[in-house]
């Protein structure tokens, strides 16, 4: 796969696992659960994508993912908790 491809591999898995955060972090009973719960996700699903993707290093993986990760849990996460 070609860069792009695999920037775009990693945004999308970033973005659903965001929701999937989201939709955890409203079941939790204590705000610092979900955020622990949260970041924990993130960590995790970064060494995936870094051991799928064949690509290294912090600054690849924030760019590519990590950010839109949180922007998406934090979204998602607001939403889902007014709407239930």
């Amino acid at each position: 796969m070609d860069d792009l491809n695999i920037s775009r591999t990693s945004l999308g898995i970033h973005t659903i696992l965001g929701i999937v955060a989201g939709y955890i972090s409203i079941w939790l009973a204590d705000v610092l659960f979900a955020v622990v719960a949260a970041i924990v996700i993130l960590i995790v699903t970064g060494y995936a994508t870094e051991f799928a993707l064949k690509k290294k290093g912090i600054k690849w993986w924030m760019t590519n993912g990590g950010v839109l990760y949180i922007l998406v849990w934090i979204v998602s996460w607001v939403y889902l908790f007014n709407t239930v």
